[in-house]
């Protein structure tokens, strides 16, 4: 069955929604084209069956749809449920509210606050598929040397003996579990990063098959997908089996060597097929909304792909971005992805890795790489909700790079218990952490405002995304007096301004 539903847009009327990684793109008016499907296509990031308009309408689905935008006509598609358009919220806020009271409402939980006072810290650009106990030990002694606080440390891909064989392996890691304790003694919490593929020669894949735990093509043979690491049979989660397989295998890991939660990476819809055979007859969404809601057993925990996680309280990471100015995937994206993961119902978010998240951008001698964006992509992070390195940027030659890098860790700390507040407050209301201006300020132009940001009610954070660039373009809301952070001058609301911002200035306003 098809369903369809259209609709015009009206006069100034503006929607944000669907996939995250579109965010640079959003918001969409009539003078614009788009096109976007979130109904098996999904890669890399998390998507939501969702739009949101600053008029107070919005548009929700059970499952994913597509969607065109042509010239103020919007057409919502779906071969598998319902779309429904709800007006009369007057804001994009008080749409927001109402869609997340009837559809996602807030489940109650966060991630541990740990995750929000601290950065994490992953070993991934570090070490890449190259991972040691002694490295992963030596990773954790420098960020202490250099004055910078313990956290989480998350041990990535490489310290398993296979997909679907969730050991360390023991040349690499000869006593895993005297390194967890060593680490936890030095103050971090130790995340390990796991996948829902299974290798044919791991020992449980006969078991797994033989007891339907894993996807199926539409003729009945275990179906094995072509992923960035190989091409391997996927978990069922939808099968009670393959969950209480799954649960198994974690909370022995988190028993036999003390880990603390888990980076569960992947399960995008993309590696799903409408047609597969599953236990429970899930869709592609299906799969990854699964995936997604097994994180909330463990307090630290970080997902990177979701569909329809708006209200449910796990971490949320943007997908990979290269170490790039880019607009699209790369640190100019950081700030319009967060602020759509945060009106589509998912405040706990974190920018991707600081410098970029893509192995392949860090193969080179360390000369080569961009130091201002290194420094730009800190400040970018340093008052999302979370922040997260990975190179050791603490250890660069370049002591100005490697400073200022340093102090974006300690410039979160100070604003730690802020993040905190508006993190606990959104485990019960489901409000963004990280705000458009257009939510916080409806009605004054600000509408595509999306290089700056709220962050809860009283600051608005200004950072610069454009190489070379030692100014920043800010706009104030109308109604307030604002404070510059860093020299305590006050300004009226309801301006533009151009403000200095050399290489170690991050723009904050504050609410006077």
């Amino acid at each position: 069955m098809k369903y369809l539903l259209e609709i015009d847009m009206l006069p100034n009327e503006y929607w944000y929604g669907g996939k995250i990684g579109d965010g640079v793109q959003m918001p969409v008016n009539a003078v614009r084209d788009y096109y976007q499907d979130n109904s098996v296509s999904g890669f890399g990031d998390q998507s939501s069956p969702f739009f949101v308009s600053n008029k107070g309408r919005y548009v929700w689905s059970e499952d994913g749809f597509v969607t065109t935008f042509q010239k103020g006509h919007v057409k919502f598609e779906s071969e598998t449920a319902e779309i429904k358009l709800y007006e009369g919220y007057e804001t994009l806020k008080g749409a927001f509210l109402a869609a997340s009271k009837a559809h996602f409402p807030p489940d109650g939980n966060m991630p541990d606050e740990l995750m929000f006072k601290i950065p994490q810290y992953c070993t991934w650009i570090e070490m890449k598929k190259r991972q040691t106990q002694n490295g992963v030990l030596r990773y954790a002694e420098s960020i202490l040397e250099c004055g910078m606080p313990a956290g989480e440390i998350i041990i990535d891909d490489g310290w398993q003996r296979t997909f679907g064989d969730w050991r360390f392996k023991s040349k690499r890691f000869p006593d895993p579990k005297g390194m967890v304790e060593k680490l936890h003694k030095m103050g971090f919490k130790v995340i390990l990063w796991i996948v829902p593929f299974v290798d044919k020669n791991a020992p449980d894949f006969t078991y797994l098959a033989d007891n339907d735990c894993l996807v199926k093509n539409a003729d009945g043979t275990v179906a094995f997908r072509k992923w960035w690491d190989g091409s391997d049979a996927v978990l069922d989660f939808s099968a009670p089996k393959a969950v209480e397989w799954f649960f198994g295998v974690v909370r022995g890991l988190m028993t036999e060597y003390d880990a603390d939660g888990f980076k569960q990476d992947a399960a995008d819809n993309k590696f799903y097929r409408a047609d597969d055979i599953t236990a429970g007859g899930v869709s592609p969404n299906g799969q990854t909304e699964l995936w997604m809601k097994s994180a909330l057993n463990f307090p630290f925990n970080e997902l990177r792909a979701s569909f329809k996680g708006g209200g449910i309280g796990v971490a949320q990471r943007l997908g990979d971005k290269r170490h790039r100015w880019a607009e699209y995937g790369g640190v100019r994206a950081l700030i319009p992805n967060s602020l759509l993961l945060g009106i589509t119902g998912h405040p706990f978010s974190c920018p991707d890795m600081i410098g970029g998240g893509l192995a392949s951008d860090f193969w080179r001698p360390q000369e080569f790489y961009d130091h201002e964006l290194f420094v730009r992509w800190a400040e970018c992070s340093t008052l999302m909700p979370m922040m997260q390195y990975s190179l050791s940027l603490w250890r660069l030659r370049n002591q100005k790079t490697a400073e200022l890098c340093r102090h974006a860790a300690n410039f979160h700390l100070k604003f730690s218990d802020y993040i905190i507040k508006y993190a606990k407050a959104a485990r019960k209301s489901g409000e963004p952490i990280v705000r458009y201006m257009e939510y916080s300020y409806p009605n004054e132009g600000m509408e595509e405002v999306k290089q700056q940001y709220m962050l809860g009610d009283d600051y608005i954070i200004a950072p610069v995304v454009n190489k070379g660039e030692t100014t920043k373009e800010v706009k104030l809301p109308k109604g307030s007096k604002w404070k510059l952070h860093s020299t305590g001058e006050i300004f009226e609301g309801g301006q533009t301004l151009s403000i200095k911002a050399e290489i170690d200035e991050l723009p904050i306003f504050e609410k006077a």
